[in-house]
């Protein structure tokens, strides 16, 4: 466990020790491009912001839909608005720990085992189902991200030697690392899909709401992408925003800093700039996408868990 701390240690005073030499050695130009971005901020049309807002707040709601059509087919009926503290109360969590999803999804099962007496068992179950069920939307905006995005040109030493690594051999790529992974954690993926498969006959009543809500989610996010993106009047083309939006997904997947702090940031102004943007015009979309999805978010997350007894909350999930 230590060394494990130790090694996430290492790993983010590596990256502080790297991003204080980038900011020493590029000042002047970090100097330009922050007052180019915050002249842009000061320019945003705040109507989009508010909407990309609401629409954000939409989509967690679609979340706590979701998880209460599976929770009512294995027999539990809530209503939708008493899972919604539940799923904000994740978010929050989710945003202080490294990799999305590790603290949140206990917190989850905790919560409502608390506050509605369902069992762990189930919480895990129907948890576990919703994120099965999601992959499909994301293999299928996956699939037309690497479709539509423009070809990379990777230069080698030689100039003249350049390697255009098609968008179809992407495709292609991306499904045989798929195949590689299942193959490598089949006795994992057995595990939980013989869990899901018990409990099958009550949950495939929920299969066609929650692979519907899940596609409403994603579409959300791209709306929302889009709404700030016309905020800082920045023409973004549809596979461009669905980019960001699988990107975010993957970075904030990587098990480095809590929430994806600086990893996240970092690798969407990367995409953005390689997609023709200026870095003030990258910086600013970025500031703002992460204002709501990540600042805003964690500030309901956090008056929810607080309101709802987090602190004992706070202390079970550490424990776990």
């Amino acid at each position: 466990m230590n060394q494990g701390i130790l090694k996430k240690a290492i790993v983010i005073l590596l990256l502080l020790t790297v991003g204080v030499f980038l900011v020493h050695a590029y000042w002047t130009e970090i100097v330009s491009v922050l007052g180019e971005s915050l002249k842009m901020l000061t320019e945003t049309r705040i109507r989009y912001v508010i909407l990309a807002f609401l629409v954000y707040l939409l989509s967690v709601y679609l979340f706590a839909v979701r998880w209460q059509q599976v929770l009512s087919s294995i027999g539990h009926d809530l209503k939708a608005t008493d899972l919604l503290p539940i799923l904000f109360g994740a978010i929050f969590v989710n945003n202080l720990t490294p990799a999305n999803r590790t603290g949140g999804e206990p917190l989850r099962m905790l919560w409502v085992n608390k506050r509605f007496g369902i069992s762990y068992t189930d919480a895990f179950i129907t948890i576990l189902f919703e994120r099965l069920v999601e992959v499909i939307p994301i293999i299928l905006l996956l699939f037309y991200v690497l479709y539509f995005v423009p070809s990379l040109e990777i230069k080698f030493l030689p100039q003249k030697n350049i390697l255009t690594l098609n968008s179809t051999y992407l495709l292609l790529f991306a499904s045989l690392a798929t195949g590689i992974l299942i193959w490598i954690f089949r006795k994992r993926f057995t595990v939980l899909l013989k869990d899901i498969k018990q409990n099958w006959k009550k949950l495939h009543k929920s299969f066609i709401p929650a692979l519907l809500l899940s596609s409403g989610v994603w579409i959300l996010d791209i709306v929302r992408l889009q709404l700030i993106a016309l905020a800082l009047n920045l023409n973004l083309s549809l596979h461009i925003i669905a980019s960001v939006s699988i990107l975010y997904l993957l970075l904030g997947l990587l098990p480095i800093t809590p929430g994806g702090l600086g990893i996240v940031e970092g690798g969407l102004v990367s995409l953005l700039l390689y997609f023709g943007l200026s870095l003030a015009s990258s910086g600013s979309f970025v500031f703002l996408e992460r204002f709501i999805s990540f600042g805003l978010s964690s500030l309901i997350g956090f008056l929810y868990l607080f309101y709802y007894g987090g602190s004992e909350i706070w202390k079970n999930i550490k424990l776990q």
